[in-house]
């Protein structure tokens, strides 16, 4: 509280400043600057960023760390849905909100889309991480890029270790100290060290850091920072046997690596942020029944896991839409969510709800349509690879 009053009296002291030696003795403030900064709050970060062109005063203001922890902070109480795809040279990308769930339409639209388009780096590799705390990795070749959508900037960062023709990454943030840290392992060889990189300070550099285990990670599934931990699956070198797949994590804050036993005994699917914990998904067994198993981390140094069974599916197949659907995540309020794997000119995503046992589709209307790909470019194909990613918060 003491820290946000010293934040907006600062900010008060520099208006009154600029407003002495530039607006007439006759006017008065009709608008108070903490009804001023509230307002800004609530305004989509797009007019946010338009805003810092208006005049210094307004630049300081919407640049200053009171505003900018305070505008990212309800950012991650309602995170959105972030989607793009590729076309020649250019990222088209496009935010979207998460529906409500309270609405009783199966089929109901949203106007809220937000999108652009940008050059990325050439020769860069996909997949991407996460997007952690809104901030999305990537690579070329062996050098790791930081990508921020918000503020549609790229960052490529130095070869952790020149040695490495093959690299893995992962994305991680400590929310404690507010601070996003990259760790990158040898992709082809298992090890027991790693390199790892703080953001946001010019003086910083590569660390070695000792992973305690020699392992290597299993290339085909994402990882996942959670609550400042960062969990990935992988292989342990066990005297020279590669052990079952199992669970490395990653503290951001202090550095130190555990390894959590896999629930199935099995690769898990996918992991999963649910609850505010880790969560492993996997396939049920019962030809039956089908739907999915969701094992979640109750315990991490006791490797206690809980149990759920949803008729829910992995993927799903729209034959409306005559569209492939994969499980993308799950919203707060435990609907699944549920991207297309390609779109013609409207994009939908399904939210099922399992209490309920019942799909609705959300359609976002402008994405690729045929103003849109008139103006780009895009002619009459579908768009056959999407990028998706169900928890993007923003991030200046």
């Amino acid at each position: 509280m003491e820290q946000r009053e010293d934040n907006t009296e600062r900010i008060h002291r520099e208006r009154r400043k600029r407003q002495s030696s530039s607006i007439p003795k006759t006017t008065t403030l009709l608008c108070p600057l903490d009804l001023i900064l509230e307002i800004l709050l609530r305004l989509p970060v797009k007019s946010v960023l338009r805003f810092r062109c208006v005049s210094k005063l307004w630049l300081s203001t919407t640049t200053d760390p009171y505003f900018t922890n305070s505008y990212e902070a309800r950012s991650s109480t309602r995170p959105s849905l972030l989607m793009f795809f590729k076309n020649k040279d250019k990222l088209f990308v496009f935010t979207f909100p998460h529906h409500n769930q309270n609405s009783k339409e199966l089929h109901s639209y949203s106007q809220h889309v937000d999108s652009y388009h940008i050059k990325y780096p050439k020769y860069c590799c996909f997949p991407f991480t996460e997007s952690v705390h809104g901030l999305i990795s990537f690579r070329i070749s062996t050098k790791p890029i930081i990508w921020n959508p918000t503020m549609r900037q790229f960052l490529i960062l130095p070869k952790p270790e020149k040695s490495w023709k093959g690299l893995s990454v992962f994305l991680g943030y400590d929310p404690v100290e507010g601070k996003h840290k990259l760790m990158c392992m040898n992709r082809d060889n298992t090890s027991d060290e790693c390199r790892v990189l703080t953001l946001g300070s010019a003086q910083e550099k590569w660390r070695r850091i000792k992973t305690n285990l020699k392992h290597r990670s299993i290339l085909r599934y994402y990882g996942q920072c959670i609550n400042g931990v960062i969990y990935y699956q992988a292989y342990i070198d066990q005297m020279g046997f590669i052990s079952n797949p199992t669970i490395m994590s990653f503290e951001v804050r202090s550095e130190k690596f555990d390894t959590i036993t896999l629930p199935s005994g099995s690769f898990a699917n996918m992991l999963i942020p649910y609850q505010g914990r880790l969560a492993c998904v996997n396939n049920t067994m019962d030809d039956v029944n089908g739907g999915i198993t969701l094992w979640t981390l109750e315990d991490a140094e006791k490797h206690i896991w809980s149990c759920k069974l949803f008729l829910a599916p992995l993927a799903h197949y729209d034959r409306s839409l005559k569209t492939d659907f994969k499980l993308d995540g799950i919203t707060h309020a435990g609907e699944f969510i549920y991207v297309p794997s390609t779109f013609l000119k409207s994009f939908y995503v399904l939210y099922f709800d399992p209490k309920k046992n019942s799909f609705r589709k959300v359609e976002f209307r402008g994405t690729a349509d045929e103003v849109f790909r008139l103006s780009h470019g895009l002619g009459n194909k579908k768009v056959n690879r999407l990028y998706t990613f169900s928890h993007h918060v923003t991030s200046f």
